[in-house]
Parts: C-alpha cells; structure tokens; sequence
C-alpha cells in the first residue's frame, strides 16, 4: 500500500470514533417513522431546500477531493477553477430543462421520466447502465476514502473498508434519505469546519504575514485560472486548457447532476421544483467557493514547505512524498504531525466525513434504482408499501456489501498488480457512461417524437465504443469524452421514431401533471 503509515494519538482516536457513532446514530433517528418508499426514498417531500444544498455539497466533497484539491494548490495553479465556469452555468441548465420535469412526472429515480418517455426497455437499460457505473465508482471512492484513514491512523486497509462500510450502511438502512441527508448536513459543517482549520494551522507555521504569503503564492504563477492557449493543440489535448476545461466541465455536470441518480435524488426531496432547483444553483456557487479553500490550502503547503529548514522532518517528507508520487498524501502528514492532540482527531473526522457522505447517498441511490426501476417492475409489481419499504432496506444492505467487496478488490488488484492503475480506471467507469446516458436525456427533453429503445440502445452501446477508442487510442483530453459519448448518442437515437402510443400516453401524463 503506497504511504508511510501515520499514527494518530489516543484522544483524537476517542474523537474519530465518537464521530462515527454519533454520525450513525444520528442517521437513524433522523430516518424513524417511515411508512413507504415515498418517506424512504423521497423523505416525504419534506427536506428543506438548504439541507438539500448543504447534502448535494457534501457528496460533491469526496474524500478523493478533500486530499485532491489541495495537492492541485500544492503542486499546479487554479487552472482547476476553470471547470467551475462550465459547472455554474450546466446547474442553470439542469434546473430549467430537468428538474421540474422530474417533479411533474413524481418520479422516485430519473430513470423512470425515461419509462414515461420511451418506455419500459429504456427505462430499465439507462437504470442498469447507472448500475454498473455507481457500483463501480462507489467501491473505488471507498476504497480511496479507506486508504486516507490507513494512512492517517495506521488502522489496517480492510478493517477500514469494513468501518466506513459498515457506518454508511447503518444509517441509510434504518434512516433512509432523510437520515441520509440529515447527517450530510453535520458532515458538510465539518468538512468545511476542518479546511478553515488546516487554513488557520498553516497560516500559523509560515513565519510570514498574509501579504507576504500572497506575494509568494503570486510569483510562483500559482493564481493562474485561465488557460487559453492554442499551441500543439492544447485546447484539444490539455484537459487543463480553458476551452476544453470549460465545455467538458458543462457537459461534465449537466451528466452528474442531471442524470445521475446519485446526486439528483437530494434534489427530489424537497416541497417543490423550485425549492430543489434554488438548492441545485445555489450549491455551484457555495461549491465553487468551497473549492477556492482547499486549493488554498494546497497554496499555503506549497509556501509551509519552502520555509522548512532543510532536515525538518516535514520537510524531508514532503521531499519523500514528491519521490514517490504521493504529493496528495503530504497533507494527511501535516494533519497528523503538525496539529495538536485533539484538532486532529476533528481534522481526521472532516476527511471521514467526506467518505461517509459520498458512500451513503450513493448507497441510497442505488437501492432506490434497484426497488424502483427493476424490483418493482419485473419481481414484484403489487405488494403493500411496508414491503417495498423492507425490500428498500435489503438492497441497502446488499448494495453496502457489493461497495466493500469492489473496495477489498481494488486494494488487492492495486497492492498485487502495482504496475495496473487499477483505481483510475474504477472511478473513470462513469465517464464511459455519462454521454449515453445524457444524451438519451437530453434527447427526451428536446424531442416529443423522436427515439425508441432500440435505437436508444443502440446510440448508448455506440457511444460507450466510440469514448472507449478516443480513450485509449487518441491525444483527445478526457473533457471531450462526455462530450463526443454525447453527441455520437443523440444522433443515433434520434433515428428511431417514438412509437404513437408512448408519445400519447407521455402527452396525456405531461398535461395531467400540469394540471395537478
């Protein structure tokens, strides 16, 4: 396993783990007294518009994030900022074009305004194809989450695996959306919590006032955000480059939050289409600011490392850390060594706190596409709500064991097979994926008439072949994935021709719901 391993001390151990069992605890009170899928899946339609943002930003805040956007501080510029531009303006879009339709049609997952679009076999494909995507991505996100906490603590990689497993399971199990969401929201005040930490524990040990720092930060060209150059085709092989940066980052998004039931399950759960909309634009602009704090953070460890004397120890690890490719993990060794007893059990506690949000509301989605969009369709159409609800509560457990197993398989794949980026292509799963699925959505929205599930099918398995070649056999930056899986799908399903019935019955459904 790659990483010198840390030890934390025994009070911030006592914090850590009395943040996890009130984390778990809390998650079930939250979720007490479900009656039906609705309450389970939907929380009722009862979830303020602010919780619903503050969950949506805790699952953006992976663990992969909390250590990934500081070593982009650390190491690059804020050229990463660029993907925020295309992100704001994908949240606009998603909220005008999608999410009151997702209302109108009272969805549970987004896959099921495709049922009413194109019918029972799109329906089930699109659910699948998320399937396989999130299962694949959840496991990885675990895995990185775990390999965080191996490090930090010194606790084995499968005993944390298990741990954070086991946690997010509990509290979606017994708590569903709603105890999902409500511990986000504790989980996202102590994320950003730990940042304001790490900036005000760094700001301490460089022996420089603020303006000096900036200063500093400024002549290392480390405040550069845009990125337009044009020479050897940057803007086509430069994922960094502004164009790409900013298209990608739009498509990019409009795929996340828009067809992907992971994150837009939280925004289902509010009083109405225009509460879960404030909630989804409003979150790309606190997001955006969320992530200018830990680039930051990378920033003031780039200065903290130049003011080290030469045989400092954090010094000779930084300098250990770059030898082995490992810049990401620099900032779990300034948490632990540097902060005192106790602030770094919070500190750990936040980088916890980012896997447990992305887990568990991953964890929900999945169940929820599994109950809804094949249990109920295929096995048991009619039952009482209290089974669903049960049943609700055995997918959750088995989706939490598929995540630990994938987890356990990509730390033995990483630590057998060294020379196999096993962990990258398990976290891109969803990149072969997302242009499909966006353009079979966007298709939906666009045209009453156009697309069956035929040439649906045929546009997405099109699609995920074509961003595979461009993937592994062309320069094209990774933007422009999503972006070609986009277009390549809508221009083959467009060929197809809705059959008359589907396009009345939509119709009919479309003009009742906006009359209700």
């Amino acid at each position: 396993m790659p990483g010198r391993v840390l030890f934390v001390r025994t009070l911030d151990w006592v914090i850590v783990v009395a943040y996890v069992l009130l984390v778990t605890g809390l998650g079930v009170w939250f979720g007490r007294r479900q009656k039906n899928i609705d309450d389970y899946f939907l929380g009722g339609h009862s979830i303020p518009w602010w919780a619903a943002l503050m969950s949506l930003i805790a699952t953006e805040i992976s663990a992969a994030t909390f250590l990934g956007a500081p070593e982009q501080g650390y190491t690059r510029d804020l050229t990463y900022l660029q993907f925020s531009v295309g992100t704001i303006a994908a949240r606009f879009a998603i909220a005008f074009l999608f999410i009151g339709a997702y209302y109108r049609f009272r969805v549970y997952t987004v896959y099921g305004y495709l049922m009413a679009r194109f019918g029972l076999g799109t329906n089930t494909t699109t659910a699948s194809v998320f399937l396989l995507g999130r299962l694949f991505a959840d496991g990885a996100r675990l895995f990185i989450a775990s390999l965080a906490i191996h490090v930090a603590t010194g606790l084995n990689i499968t005993h944390s695996i298990l741990a954070l497993a086991c946690a997010a399971t509990i509290y979606t199990l017994f708590g569903g959306i709603k105890g999902v969401i409500w511990t986000e929201v504790i989980q996202a005040t102590v994320l950003i919590s730990g940042a304001l930490i790490l900036v005000a524990s760094l700001l301490g040990h460089i022996p420089l006032g603020l303006g000096e720092v900036v200063t500093e930060i400024n002549q290392a060209g480390k405040f550069q955000i845009f990125d337009w150059s044009t020479s050897n085709w940057a803007w086509l092989t430069n994922p960094y480059n502004a164009i790409p940066a900013i298209v990608g980052g739009f498509f990019l998004t409009m795929a996340t939050h828009g067809t992907d039931q992971d994150m837009v399950q939280r925004l289902l759960t509010c009083k109405d289409s225009a509460e879960g909309k404030r909630s989804l634009w409003m979150s790309g602009f606190i997001g955006v600011g969320i992530t200018c704090i830990f680039l930051f953070i990378g920033q003031l460890l780039f200065v903290y490392v130049n003011h080290l004397a030469p045989g400092d120890k954090m010094a000779l690890i930084a300098a250990q850390m770059k030898a082995e490719g490992h810049n990401n993990q620099f900032l779990l060794h300034y948490i632990v060594n540097v902060l005192p007893t106790g602030v770094t059990g919070l500190v750990v506690a936040a980088v916890i706190a980012a896997a447990l949000s992305s887990l568990g509301s991953g964890i929900n989605a999945t169940s929820s596409t599994v109950i809804t969009d094949l249990y109920q369709r295929y096995i048991r159409k009619e039952a009482s709500p209290s089974h669903y609800v049960n049943a609700s509560r055995g997918a959750t457990i088995l989706i939490g064991g598929i995540d630990a197993a994938i987890a356990l398989a990509v730390a033995y794949f990483a630590q057998v097979h060294t020379g196999v980026d096993l962990l990258s292509i398990a976290l891109g799963v969803m990149t072969f994926f997302y242009g499909g699925l966006l353009g079979i959505f966007l298709l939906a929205i666009f045209s009453k008439t156009r697309g069956n599930t035929p040439f649906n099918i045929a546009g997405v398995v099109t699609s995920i072949v074509v961003v595979s070649y461009v993937k592994y056999y062309t320069p094209l930056a990774w933007p422009w994935l999503i972006v070609i899986g986009t277009i390549v799908t809508m221009a083959i399903a467009a060929l197809g021709r809705t059959p008359i019935a589907i396009q009345e019955s939509f119709a009919d459904e479309d003009r009742r719901s906006i009359a209700v």
